[in-house]
């Protein structure tokens, strides 16, 4: 039962044990218990946050997709955490109106998160929280954002990196025989897969480069793509 899985996965988290943690709240999240959910996102997000480089961006956006489904429920500590994540940036754009709204919910559930709606309210202007507190009641009455962050795919053949320079200015990177910096769109041929039309082309939009990957954007598809930088 996913009951059990959860009440496991704490005495291992108990125990240090953190890999064996994990394992078992995610189980308990794929049989849809909302403990699990919430249990696995918030290791996930206390990982991301003390990681570096590819392992802190897709600890921080798996463990936010565990607390958006927990949030969703009305798990009020769900909430705050997307919150959080929200205020700070951490695995999302920082979004002031966002992290009111969730701190809301999450208030509305458990007054002990109240002082964190009066901490958010002095850093917003009055327009800001009259869109804060419309979201939140969209939210209230059932209608959720699709998503807090986009989900990451590790890969893609149509994309292969051919170089990165870095300098004083930022980082270059070239895409399939393109050069891009960040917030840089651009259309590219797709690369030599028998898989793919030899004909097709993408607008890629690169999100970020960091010290081991690089984040891109396909037009018209709603996952991010990470592809490694390797020796690059």
């Amino acid at each position: 039962p996913a009951d059990e899985l959860v009440a496991q996965g704490n005495d291992f988290q108990r125990n240090g044990k953190l890999t064996e943690a994990l394992w078992a709240y995610r189980q308990a999240a794929k049989a849809g218990n909302i403990a699990g959910n919430l249990a696995a996102g918030e290791l996930l997000f206390s990982q991301g946050q003390a990681a570096v480089g590819r392992e802190r961006v897709l600890q921080l956006s798996e463990g936010l997709g565990y607390l958006f489904v927990a949030a969703t429920n009305r798990q009020p500590q769900a909430c705050a955490k997307l919150s959080e994540a929200m205020e700070n940036g951490l695995g999302v754009q920082t979004n002031l109106v966002a992290a009111y709204a969730w701190m809301k919910i999450a208030a509305e559930d458990n007054p002990a998160f109240r002082p964190g709606l009066d901490r958010l309210v002095v850093q917003l202007t009055a327009i800001e929280i009259l869109q804060a507190q419309t979201a939140a009641r969209d939210y209230l009455s059932g209608r959720w954002p699709a998503q807090v962050a986009p989900m990451i795919e590790q890969g893609d053949d149509r994309l292969q990196i051919q170089g990165v320079s870095r300098g004083a200015r930022g980082a270059l990177v070239i895409i399939n025989g393109q050069t891009l910096g960040v917030g840089e769109s651009t259309d590219v041929p797709a690369a030599g897969n028998a898989k793919n039309n030899p004909n097709e082309r993408l607008i890629v939009s690169c999100r970020k480069i960091g010290r081991d990957y690089l984040l891109l954007s396909v037009a018209g598809e709603p996952n991010l793509k990470m592809l490694p930088l390797g020796n690059y």
